[in-house]
């Protein structure tokens, strides 16, 4: 293994020396691999000798919210044990899942500037559909936020999964196209496969014989899909597993962070690594958990004794497989930078070495402590309330069972003990004299312990805010009570859970979704298609900044749902009357505020997908025609005028070509009476002298005059129609 690396740290440097850079470095020799596993070395025990400390407080805690805990100091003591723990934390979890799934986008991406709005919308919607729908983000955060509540601190990993996995399939009667498509995968291995052949007989078309040939038909085949995940898997992990240095303050600037876990012979192997060098760090699974991780792993699962099924198979052997993160002059250059170092076993065998850029693990506590790593959380104030409120009722038990049952004094010989031992209600003592038995009176005295027991509870409602009236399990508990008295009662419980969530928020979260955003831009080198409100948005997030700010939507308010709901009517009903008084283009209020505002009361109202109701993403607008500008009364008055002397002109034109044809018609009639009057007069010449008239003749120069007279005509129309000077024919 020290060859990979000094091999690594040869392509390292001649990378530099390519890129004239200025630093040396030198190559790593087996010296410097040594003195690498002693630091890993040095620091992983100090960190567990530190975590298995913080461990024992965290088993403990854990006993105490399975009820396990405080256990009785005597056989003969009453056993119960109160519940504290448990109910206070099964009381904030629904509230803090609320808080942050209660809205479709837990953190949300800021643009640096206007044209990078499209680019951090894209960037908040896949994140989100990669936390919560690629993988189980609310069950992930559920475990984590139940973790910190309980044992301090929470941890999520997210990493980019690049293992394989292989699965074996087996077809059969498949044809040969769908047999080309199936072994043409990249993905596929065929292990085995058998033809069916068939005979066919074809006439040859040169030289028209026949030609018999067989051809595959059908096709059993047995195949082996070698698959990468090649995605981002986020994971809670166990706080055991996790090892932080002494003196870190955070998780982020630790000098040291280890996550130690058990891995199978075939994980490593899917993971890329050899397994000839896994096998031979591999033991029974019953040896290789950590022994100082057995009070946190016995306590979370009391069942689990610590005792593995004992499998021959190389594949199901575990390792201890634990990855190193540790800031490590790993260049040279004599700045440290973070390393990840990867070992197997229980000695620090280095498997693989190579420089890191974020830290994976995001860690969420609900009550830091400043200036140091792992703070407090709602079990460590809770378990001394549990312990002596356990006490008191056992005792209180005790005394009412002594009222009920109390001791005998009997005289010896003559008193049947088996009568007296027996507490059957209705059964006799068979004595041999009277007064023989006599009770030992012992009055009840736990009714002195209610006041204490109310003090207690007291008590816890001022370290978590859990009380019967933020609850809401008692309805005499508000009774009688002011509007102003119930509002400060439920803001006093929900302010505790404020500062646990903004805690979560400012810490783990953006850290989660940071490395998430980082992991996404770093590994994925193709475009991805998710559905998104009932659309499919293709994105390529090898365009996206990693640098980019996150704003974490943390729905903390005063006001209840029905209060947010009221709220939301009424602006609801203000939009309708603005859009209505002013058009659906007003700049006070757009359709898509309105559409926002009514997803918003969909989602209130615990429906989850609005699109089944509206459009949640409103198409603009088309900008309304630009209005006319209305004339003033002079411009009106001049408009009208001449709009009155063009009608006046066209009825001109109109009279004068009606003048115009009455004077032609009549001119035609006259001619036609003057025609018929020189036909009769000629017939009446002819007939009376026999003299012959030449009518042709006397018609031309008749339709002579009849052309000079339309001429006039038509000309004194024109120069009447000029003069008023609006246009000629």
């Amino acid at each position: 293994m020290a060859k990979d690396y000094e091999d690594k740290m040869e392509d390292m440097l001649e990378k530099e020396e390519m890129e004239s850079s200025e630093v040396e470095v030198e190559v790593q020799d087996e010296t410097d691999m040594e003195h690498l596993a002693g630091v890993i070395k040095s620091e992983m025990d100090d960190a567990k000798d530190f975590i298995h400390q913080v461990g024992a407080e965290r088993a403990e805690s854990t006993e105490y919210y399975l009820g396990e805990q405080p256990q009785a100091q005597s056989s003969m003591q009453s056993e119960f044990v109160s519940t504290d723990v448990r109910d206070s934390i099964l009381f904030m979890l629904p509230s803090i899942m609320r808080t942050f799934f209660g809205t479709k986008k837990i953190v949300e991406f800021v643009p640096h500037g206007p044209e990078d709005i499209p680019v951090a919308e894209q960037q908040t919607n896949y994140i989100n559909y990669i936390i919560q729908e690629k993988n189980p983000g609310f069950q992930v955060l559920y475990d984590a936020f139940k973790d910190a509540l309980v044992r301090k601190s929470g941890f999520v990993k997210v990493f980019w999964d690049d293992s394989i996995t292989a699965s074996t399939s087996e077809y059969t009667d498949l044809d040969p196209v769908s047999y080309q498509a199936l072994v043409l995968d990249p993905n596929v291995e065929v292990v085995k496969e058998s033809v069916t052949m068939e005979t066919i007989t074809q006439v040859d078309p040169l030289s028209g014989e026949e030609v018999t040939q067989e051809i595959p038909a059908k096709y059993d085949v047995t195949i082996r899909r070698v698959k990468a995940k090649d995605q981002v898997c986020i994971e809670s992990i166990p706080p055991e597993e996790v090892l932080i240095s002494r003196n870190a303050r955070d998780l982020e600037s630790a000098s040291y962070v280890a996550h130690r876990m058990i891995k199978s012979v075939s994980d490593l192997v899917a993971m890329g690594y050899d397994q000839d060098e896994i096998e031979q760090y591999a033991t029974q699974s019953s040896s290789a958990v950590d022994p100082e991780a057995y009070d946190e792993i016995e306590a979370r699962n009391p069942f689990d004794n610590m005792v593995y099924p004992d499998r021959n198979d190389t594949g199901a052997k575990e390792v201890l497989y634990v990855e190193h993160y540790l800031f490590y002059d790993f260049d040279g250059d004599g700045i440290d930078e973070r390393i990840r170092v990867c070992t197997a076993g229980e000695g620090v065998n280095v498997l693989n070495v190579e420089q890191w850029d974020d830290l994976p693990i995001a860690m969420f506590c609900p009550d830091p402590e400043p200036h140091t790593a792992i703070g407090s959380c709602p079990a460590d104030y809770l378990k001394p309330i549990q312990a002596a409120k356990s006490q008191i009722m056992r005792d209180t038990l005790d005394s009412l069972g002594h009222s009920i049952f109390p001791r005998m004094a009997v005289v010896e010989g003559q008193v049947n003990i088996d009568d007296v031992l027996n507490t059957d209600i209705g059964q006799p003592i068979r004595v041999r004299a009277p007064g023989m038995v006599q009770p030992f009176t012992v009055p009840f005295a736990g009714k002195e312990a209610f006041p204490v027991l109310g003090y207690l509870d007291e008590a816890k409602e001022n370290r978590t805010g859990v009380s019967k009236a933020s609850a809401g399990l008692n309805a005499d508990a508000l009774q009688s009570s002011t509007s102003a008295a119930v509002s400060a009662t439920m803001s006093g419980a929900q302010g505790r859970i404020e500062i646990i969530c903004r805690h979560f928020a400012e810490g783990g979260l953006k850290q989660l979704f940071k490395t998430t955003n980082n992991l996404i831009i770093k590994h994925q080198n193709a475009q991805d298609v998710f559905r998104l409100e009932g659309q499919f948005i293709p994105v390529d997030p090898r365009y996206w900044e990693s640098d980019k700010d996150m704003v974490v939507n943390v729905a903390i308010s005063k006001s209840s749902d029905e209060e947010k709901f009221g709220i939301l009517a009424q602006l609801a009903g203000k939009q309708e009357q603005i859009m209505q008084t002013l058009g659906p283009n007003n700049p006070l209020v757009s359709m898509q505020q309105y559409s926002n505002t009514l997803t918003r009361m969909i989602e209130l109202a615990g429906f989850k997908d609005a699109n089944s109701f509206i459009n949640t993403q409103v198409p603009p607008m088309p900008p309304a025609p630009p209005e006319q500008q209305q004339p003033d009364a002079a411009t009106m008055l001049a408009q009208a005028e001449a709009m009155k002397a063009q009608n006046q002109a066209q009825k001109a034109i109109i009279d004068a070509e009606t003048d115009r044809m009455k004077i032609i018609m009549d001119d035609d009639r006259n001619r036609d009476e003057t025609e018929a009057q020189i036909r009769l007069k000629a017939a009446e010449l002819t007939a009376k002298y026999g003299a012959q008239v030449n009518i042709a003749e006397i018609n031309a120069i008749m339709e002579r005059d009849r052309e000079n007279i339309r001429q006039t005509a038509k000309d004194q129309a024109q120069g009447l129609f000029t003069g008023n000077g609006n246009q000629t024919i």
